[in-house]
């Protein structure tokens, strides 16, 4: 009993008529389907007729259902389905005599439940033959706002008349405002011609393609088809604007002292008004002519690449197809203010280029003009240069020479930790003494007629150094001669990184184009004519033995792994890779010394080759503002790799996986934002892993105690702060020293300034070098 009443038959259905009739006299078969619903729940029902012989039952248009699916109906009542039938079913249209059907009768809220009845159709007297269709015009064009007609021609070749249905497919209803369907009689031998008049809405809701369309007619006859295509054509206006037009630097001044840097904020607008999705490619020009000083000769201006903008200049990314309606980019000019002077204004001219355009942009181009204030208000350097001229001899006198005069871009203790080498915008280097915990300065270098970027001291004797300067050049200069080479890559591309290999044997330079350039320090690829090396008497090559495309900006590199094997590059959209220069070295071993450059179509002295980069994951993505800013890594834990970005993250990695087996790098601490969210500028590892220290735009210098294994130390998780200053810094190292720890860092103000932190318990013991010391005072 349990079994029958499981398997109880939920769904009944009762038809008014088990035959029905189609002819020439009786063209429609009606009839009525009621559904009883058996079940223990509310539920709708779903009826449709399916034809003996017919495979597909797609196509229902020769019946008709009323409604075509029941509402919910309660526990044993009826649904009632009024059914018309209005043609044969597709199969062949030239038969005569009785046609098997079979409804079939089901429910959504009953999944596993339905019902099959059968009926059965007559069908007698009907015409076999079909008419004869054609389109006056198969090939259609219309602008979008135009009428467009479209012409059907039917002929009746049969002896009697006949009941057409006429349909347009393929293009949408709303074009045709008396639809896009019609019913005729075509009398017998009659030729006759049917309009569908529609119109093409405006541009951006027709948008510019080849609509495929066809003619069907049905009735009586098998159905016909006849096929054609619309061409909407291109119309509509790009519309290019940008807002404001004028903007100042800093936005709102100060009253006794302005920001040293700022950005300008502009919008660029377009609206596409077209029924195209057009690329749009945004460019921008700086409309100051370069500053030339009177004994330099002219040259004529070159039209700079549209795609590659100022320095500063930053746009935000664009959909290479630009969608209907109205879009905005943001364009952001950052600049660095004068300290003195007047207000000084730069103007920039920006464009938009489009291509396969049939109209013009309206307008194509904007002048953007961006107002910058000095630093210092100009009543107060009135006031300050009278009270400057009594007290500038003074203190002068009093404290000598205390700095750098510009932004202080690279600092580095000397390997035995006596010495800072320090470079700067002031287009100087200087040498510190490391004297009774203080810096004690040297003579400055001078004549270098370019700011200093970065500058390097020569590893193993530490008696040369590399400097990399703002104009893309980069020197190998003798600290104990004063003798300078020059090596000679594109000008004009900035220079962010020196790295020398551990051997001193390679030099490798990052710029801002993206390349990085391997030079030979050995004097082996050289040729009679070149600089000559004077610590060495060899003579060095200026010209690269690789150049390597990253395809971003690059900040920073550092070695990682127990060979000189593996680089680690970064720098913009916070991209990082690792440079396998084994692998390149395999594919160029075998060529002869002098041809061993290569080039890329950034570099006209060197040879492109495939660039061996292994890309690797960063956990937070960035624009194009975004920069990982800082590299370092452990000399005694070589797989330990810190990383500093502008959006105020830290991180430590083991690279072993990456570098052992190309694997992933992993993130041995969770990263963290070590200076208030404000950009990281640099970051160092000292020589054994133990500690990190790391300086931003905040103005601190902060010392991060490890573990030795490259984790942080849970009792000095917010670093003890060793400098703080109102002026962001840009550089920083650590020496550790039997019994402290030393820091250096230089910033904005042009100060080198030196830090100690003595370990507790004094000089470390040789049975605690298996471990890191703790700092005085707590926090480690």
């Amino acid at each position: 009993m349990l079994e029958s009443a499981t398997q109880k038959k939920q769904i009944s259905t009762q038809i008014s008529s088990r035959q029905v009739t189609l002819s020439a006299s009786q063209p429609v078969a009606r009839f009525e389907i009621m559904v009883y619903n058996d079940s223990d729940r509310f539920a709708s029902f779903q009826i449709t007729l399916v034809a003996a012989g017919v495979t597909s039952h797609n196509n229902q248009s020769w019946y008709r259902l009323m409604p075509s699916v029941s509402s919910k109906i309660p526990v044993g009542d009826c649904a009632r389905f009024q059914v018309e039938i209005l043609a044969l079913p597709p199969i062949a249209q030239q038969f005569r005599g009785a046609i098997d059907l079979t409804v079939e009768i089901t429910s959504r809220e009953l999944p596993n439940q339905f019902d099959r009845q059968l009926l059965r159709l007559i069908a007698e007297g009907f015409q076999g033959e079909p008419p004869d269709l054609t389109l006056t015009v198969a090939s259609l064009q219309a602008q979008p706002g135009e009428r467009v007609a479209i012409i059907g021609q039917l002929y009746n070749p049969t002896a009697a008349a006949i009941d057409i249905t006429l349909r347009l497919q393929g293009l949408p209803e709303s074009w045709f405002p008396d639809g896009p369907q019609q019913f005729l009689t075509l009398p017998a031998g009659k030729l006759q011609r049917v309009t569908f008049a529609g119109e093409v809405p405006p541009p951006m809701q027709a948008p510019s393609r080849t609509y495929p369309l066809q003619l069907e007619a049905t009735g009586r006859f098998p159905t016909v088809i006849t096929p054609g295509h619309l061409d909407i054509q291109p119309a509509g206006l790009l519309l290019f604007d940008c807002d404001p037009l004028e903007a100042s630097i800093p936005e709102a001044l100060g009253r006794w002292q302005n920001p040293t840097q700022g950005t300008a904020n502009f919008s660029i607008e377009l609206n596409n008004q077209t029924n195209l999705e057009p690329s749009v490619q945004i460019g921008v020009k700086d409309l100051q002519p370069p500053r030339r000083w009177f004994w330099q000769p002219s040259r004529p201006e070159e039209d700079p690449d549209p795609t590659q903008l100022p320095p500063g200049v930053f746009v935000g990314e664009l959909l290479t197809a630009l969608p209907m309606g109205e879009h905005r980019l943001p364009l952001q000019i950052q600049r660095r203010l004068p300290w003195l002077g007047w207000t000084r204004v730069q103007s920039f001219e920006v464009t938009a280029q489009v291509a396969d355009l049939p109209t013009p942009l309206e307008p194509d181009r904007h002048t953007l003009t961006v107002r910058l204030f000095p630093v210092i208000p100009l009543w107060l350097q009135v006031l300050g240069a009278l009270l400057a001229l009594g007290l500038g001899a003074l203190g002068w006198l009093l404290l000598g020479d205390s700095g750098h005069h510009g932004p202080v871009n690279s600092v580095q203790f000397s390997g035995q930790g006596t010495e800072v080498l320090s470079g700067s915008d002031d287009q100087t280097i200087r040498r510190w003494r490391v004297q009774n915990q203080s810096l004690q300065t040297q003579r400055p270098i001078g004549g270098l007629k370019k700011a200093v970027r970065v500058v390097r001291y020569r590893p193993v004797n530490n008696d040369q150094m590399a400097i990399g300067f703002e104009n893309g050049e980069i020197q190998v200069a003798n600290l104990l001669t004063g003798t300078r080479s020059s090596l000679t890559p594109d000008k004009d591309d900035r220079v962010f990184n020196l790295v020398f290999s551990r051997d001193a044997r390679t030099l490798y330079s990052a710029h801002g184009s993206g390349l990085v350039l391997q030079w030979d320090m050995t004097g082996r690829g050289a040729k009679p004519n070149n600089f000559t090396d004077s610590s060495s008497n060899a003579a060095l090559s200026p010209l690269p033995q690789q150049a390597y495309d990253t395809e971003f900006a690059i900040q920073a590199m550092a070695w990682v792994g127990n060979t000189d094997r593996y680089l680690a590059i970064a720098g913009r959209y916070n991209n990082w890779k690792l440079l396998d220069t084994r692998q390149s070295e395999k594919s160029t071993s075998k060529r002869p010394a002098d041809k061993t450059t290569t080039k890329t179509a950034k570099s006209p002295t060197a040879q492109t080759q495939p660039n061996p980069l292994i890309e690797v994951p960063y956990p937070f993505s960035g624009g194009s503002t975004d920069y990982i800013t800082s590299l370092s890594s452990a000399e005694q834990q070589p797989n330990l790799l810190a990383i500093a970005d502008t959006q105020g993250h830290l991180s430590l990695w083991d690279t072993q996986p990456c570098v052992e087996s190309r694997g992933a790098c992993t993130v041995i601490d969770q990263p963290w934002l070590g200076h208030g969210g404000s950009p990281v500028r640099a970051v160092a590892l000292s020589a054994n892993g133990c500690f990190l220290v790391s300086a931003g735009d905040d103005g601190q210098v902060k010392l991060w105690p490890l573990d030795g294994q490259g984790a942080r130390l849970s009792s000095a998780s917010e670093g003890r702060v060793l400098e703080r200053t109102n002026q962001p810094l840009n550089a920083i190292d650590v020496m550790q020293t039997r019994d402290s720890v030393w820091v250096t860092s230089g910033g904005n103000d042009g100060r080198v300034r030196l830090s100690r932190v003595p370990f507790e318990g004094g000089d470390q013991s040789d049975r605690d070098r298996d471990r890191c010391p703790v700092l005085a005072g707590g926090g480690s």
